[in-house]
């Protein structure tokens, strides 16, 4: 497995990926009403958290220490979304865009963890951890710095996204067909997956307290 051969795209994935989650971080500061280094804070720390918590686990360098793009990222979506007042446009997480934009994210994410976790040569419950984590991790902790109930506990399809390509990716990996078009064949399908779900609104099964 050649790492740079998906670079490219993984790379332009994971910026659309950034870009979303960071809005959201942003939109869930301006429901609580934060200041503007509040703002920025939640909105670094959602896209960027599920990164940290991989690198911390597999005591790699923590990505965003080696390069500065991941503060201009959330500093621009800051400053961009506030020029335009987005957080004044209804229901703007539910927007085709906006949810096209997450989903990619959601995705790429998942995919780098899952790609980290095999070549650091993980088992199989650690490659779907990583792919899980890197995915939602920075979602998890906006919700909890806001006080919320994370998102990935009861939002359908969103979790299982990751998990699922990530076991995916691990048993093509282990049969050596794990390539550049199998791998962008297990993403578009993890993306039809992920925008299916939202618009039927599927969800998994919960058991009643009655």
């Amino acid at each position: 497995m050649n790492p740079d051969v998906y670079a490219l795209p993984l790379y332009i994935a994971s910026l659309v990926g950034s870009i979303a989650f960071a809005l959201s971080g942003f939109l869930a500061g301006v429901r609580k009403d934060l200041d503007l280094m509040g703002l920025f804070i939640l909105a670094f720390i959602t896209a960027n958290g599920g990164g940290v918590i991989r690198d911390v686990l597999l005591s790699r360098p923590v990505a965003l220490m080696q390069d500065a793009e991941p503060f201009f990222i959330a500093g621009g979506v800051l400053l961009v979304a506030s020029m335009l007042r987005l957080h004044r446009l209804q229901q703007l997480e539910t927007r085709w865009y906006v949810v096209v934009s997450d989903s990619i994210g959601l995705v790429a994410f998942g995919v780098t963890g899952a790609m980290i976790g095999m070549e650091a040569q993980t088992h199989f419950f650690g490659v779907l951890s990583l792919s899980l984590l890197t995915a939602v991790g920075g979602g998890v902790l906006r919700d909890i710095l806001v006080n919320e109930k994370p998102v990935v506990l009861h939002s359908g399809f969103y979790g299982t996204v990751a998990l699922v390509q990530g076991g995916v990716l691990f048993v093509l990996q282990q049969a050596h067909w794990l390539t550049p078009a199998s791998l962008l064949l297990v993403a578009c399908a993890a993306l039809a997956l992920r925008l299916v779900a939202f618009t039927r609104r599927w969800s998994i099964p919960k058991l009643r307290w009655e």
